[in-house]
């Protein structure tokens, strides 16, 4: 954020029977816990200084001297800054007519919460403060939109991604994507997809919500993310984890060229914690088809066949469909279909009653395993066209609930 600064002066003169210190302000203002000048008395009519900036943290000092019988002084208090480790008073200080008086001070930069100011880099929002994510990227405000591959937008505790890994894979530039916020305040993304001479749909692209974090590793190849996690709730190891969720309210896909593609949400498993590693380990990813196109698990195309049956999410409608343990790079794949499909999806979904039937299921899962992120997106392949967009999303885990959040 651009930061104001303002210079504090402050004159002293001698008064009769008393005197005062007069404190010059250094070149980088004042430092951490902002103490404010000692002891200063003012002569009749003396000249009232301005600014003072607080140093850098953004802290600033208050309460400024007053002298015994004395005008009490406001102290180099800062717009926005907070509040420092308190000023010092002067003792026997004497002030005169019109002293002078110490206004306003900017806040310096840094991670600490100022009140009016703008949050530091860690993502921690200030008081009315704008918040911004670790990489520095504000909260996305209604109107916002991005085609750039692999940028994103920050909503709060998730990020909506414009993910084409698939074309840049292929190095294909047959493909336009892009992310938006509508300003009904709506979230979605428009998506044209070439002929990238894919094959086997090996190399989707997928626009998405990404809460949480990739399960690859902080400095894995894999990435199309940042290596920090959107949430201070993921990841998780699956010993502390006593509930996860996510709500979709209207989660919705439009086709003007609908060849292959899927809707769907899915969830990942590590060995590792990718924020601390460079191999998070990837064990598992587990993914539920909630709208497809007719063709895809028909079995037209053999590696998308379904090869199970009979085995349904208790108290749901998803039923296991595909299942492999040495999917993609090595790690485990377990794909649901959620009823007949459809393509506007509502409804809360038990991240965690899916995860505990897998592994009722399936040996292999255990405690110290970590639940890394879950996402909402479009799977897009070659030739395909057209636009997906939701209300709202909510992920919630161990009670805390988190929805979209936007800029003003």
């Amino acid at each position: 954020m651009p930061r104001s600064r303002l210079i504090l002066a402050s004159s002293c003169l001698v008064a009769l029977f008393s005197f005062a210190r007069c404190a010059a302000p250094g070149s980088g203002g004042g430092g951490t816990g902002g103490s404010s000048s000692t002891g200063g008395s003012t002569a009749t009519g003396g000249s009232s200084s301005t600014g003072g900036t607080t140093g850098t943290g953004g802290t600033s000092s208050t309460g400024g001297s007053t002298g015994t019988g004395g005008l009490q002084t406001t102290g180099a208090a800062g717009k926005g800054g907070s509040t420092g480790t308190g000023g010092s008073s002067s003792t026997g200080g004497s002030t005169g007519t019109g002293g002078s008086s110490s206004t306003g001070g900017s806040t310096g930069t840094g991670g600490s919460s100022s009140t009016g100011g703008s949050t530091g880099t860690g993502g921690n929002p200030g008081t009315g403060g704008t918040p911004v994510d670790q990489g520095g990227v504000a909260l996305a405000k209604p109107g916002a939109t991005t085609s750039t591959t692999k940028a994103y937008l920050n909503l709060g505790d998730m990020r909506l991604i414009n993910n084409r890994w698939g074309s840049d894979a292929l190095g294909c530039s047959a493909s336009n994507q892009s992310v938006f916020v509508n300003n009904d305040k709506t979230i979605g993304w428009t998506f044209n997809r070439g002929n990238c001479n894919e094959q086997n749909h090996a190399n989707p692209d997928f626009p998405e919500v990404e809460f949480g974090v990739a399960p690859f590793g902080k400095t894995s190849s894999l990435l199309t993310s940042p290596a920090y996690s959107s949430t201070t709730l993921l990841p998780i190891q699956l010993s502390a984890l006593k509930s996860a969720s996510v709500t979709m309210d209207n989660f919705s896909t439009t086709f003007t060229n609908p060849t292959y593609w899927d809707a769907n949400f899915e969830f990942w498993i590590s060995k590792n914690d990718p924020t601390t590693n460079n191999d998070g380990g990837v064990y598992a990813e587990i993914i539920t088809f909630t709208g497809w196109n007719s063709t895809r698990q028909t079995g037209a195309t053999t590696s998308w066949a379904c090869q199970i049956t009979g085995k349904t999410v208790p108290n749901s409608t998803f039923s296991l469909c595909h299942q492999s343990d040495t999917w993609a790079s090595g790690w485990r794949f377990f794909n649901f279909l959620a009823g007949s499909g459809t393509n506007n999806y509502s409804g809360k979904v038990d991240i965690k009653a899916m995860l505990d039937y897998i592994r009722s299921q399936y040996s292999g899962f255990t405690d110290t395993m970590y639940l890394t992120r879950i996402e909402v997106g479009t799977e897009i392949d070659d030739n395909t066209a057209g636009s997906s967009k939701t209300n709202n999303l909510t992920f919630e885990v161990n009670g805390t609930s988190k929805s979209i959040q936007l800029g003003n």
